[in-house]
């Protein structure tokens, strides 16, 4: 099993699907499980408001040690929400990203930032497809309330367990 505790069934391929699966709650954070094609468990996925890049923790990746080596003259320092900046090679990675009725492929940077999650998408990404966030319970969802409030269609990704 690679280091973080996430196993691979093979290769994964080149273009990634991760679906939603799983809720999980941490304050302050938008956070869920998700099953990725080509990963038996699941990635941790936190909705970030302010990044710039579609993130993911390198040891998932052990399969791409040969990009990585590619592009070592890539590299990117990124501030950590803990405040600390560390300098690392990036590699980018097509990921499909699919939950409700939101499907999308999103270019993806790995990046290899700790082991405390597994994917951050970024504020841009989620713009572009206009998802509805409400950061006050920490739901999510694939379309948009109505003007009275209702949810106009699906069931919203709660982050509440």
């Amino acid at each position: 099993m690679p280091q973080g505790g996430r196993g691979q069934q093979g290769l994964a391929p080149e273009r990634s699907i991760i679906s939603q699966k799983n809720r999980l709650c941490k304050p302050g954070l938008l956070v869920v499980h998700a099953t990725v094609k080509g990963f038996e468990k699941p990635w941790i996925v936190v909705i970030d408001s302010g990044r710039r890049a579609i993130m993911s923790g390198v040891p998932l990746w052990k399969r791409y040690a040969e990009a990585l080596e590619a592009h070592t003259r890539d590299i990117d320092t990124v501030r950590l929400a803990t405040g600390t900046r560390v300098t690392v090679p990036k590699v980018p990675l097509d990921l499909g990203v699919k939950f409700l009725d939101f499907d999308s492929t999103e270019r993806c940077l790995v990046l290899d930032l700790d082991s405390r999650y597994d994917l951050i998408l970024e504020i841009a990404c989620l713009e572009r497809h206009k998802p509805w966030i409400n950061w006050k319970p920490a739901t999510l969802g694939a379309t948009h309330f109505s003007r009275d409030g209702a949810l106009a269609s699906h069931e919203p990704t709660s982050a509440k367990t």
